[in-house]
């Protein structure tokens, strides 16, 4: 749409300009209306095409920005930590890794209560249960903004492939649904799991 608007600016910049030159008088009696109507449709047009060039860099660089920051979180040793623990739990348990999962996450909240409070946040940001949430959230994000359109698809597969995102049908969905199951929001999880599976199935 951006790329239709500015053709048809510069068709009209540059029709206003040879009817000005057209109009352009011999002599001091011709009318000067035509002329400063046509002088401000080029003047109007040029100032379209610079509008519409200064909103593309804006986006690109506020996508470029975006696009940073998520890599800069993925690249993060929290991260790192948080999905190769995730990974660690499906190798090591196969197919019951969600059961595994859903017992570890109560020994885990048992044990932080059992401690003193001053404790209790560093013991929760070790746990299973939080790092799958910082993985899930990332991927969340990710795909809510490929499914907004901030991340073009040439772009964000550029960054993550599809081995990178091969953690979300093998691991990632596995497990939320077991969590929204055992936490009696099922339902909820349809949107997550539609999101999820896009940004995966389009990496294709």
């Amino acid at each position: 749409m951006q790329l239709v608007c500015r053709v048809l600016l510069g068709a009209a910049f540059l029709w206003s300009v040879w009817l000005l030159i057209w109009h352009m008088p011999t002599d001091q009696a011709r009318d000067l209306a035509p002329i400063g109507e046509l002088l401000l449709v080029a003047v109007l047009s040029l100032e379209g095409i610079v509008a519409i060039t200064h909103l593309n860099q804006e986006k690109f660089d506020t996508t470029h920005r975006a696009l940073i920051a998520m890599h800069e979180d993925y690249s993060s040793s929290a991260m790192l930590l948080a999905i190769g623990t995730l990974w660690k739990l499906r190798r090591d348990n196969g197919d019951e890794f969600t059961q595994v999962y859903l017992k570890t996450w109560k020994i885990e909240e048992e044990a932080v209560a059992k401690i003193e409070p001053s404790k209790q946040l560093e013991a929760t940001a070790a746990g299973l249960h939080h790092r799958r949430r910082i993985v899930k959230l990332f991927y969340d994000r990710l795909a809510g903004l490929y499914e907004l359109g901030v991340f073009p698809r040439k772009m964000i597969y550029r960054y993550w492939t599809r081995d990178d995102l091969r953690i979300i049908p093998e691991v990632l969905i596995p497990l939320e649904q077991a969590v929204a199951k055992e936490l009696g929001t099922k339902p909820a999880m349809d949107p997550l799991r539609i999101r999820l599976e896009r940004l995966y199935n389009d990496s294709g």
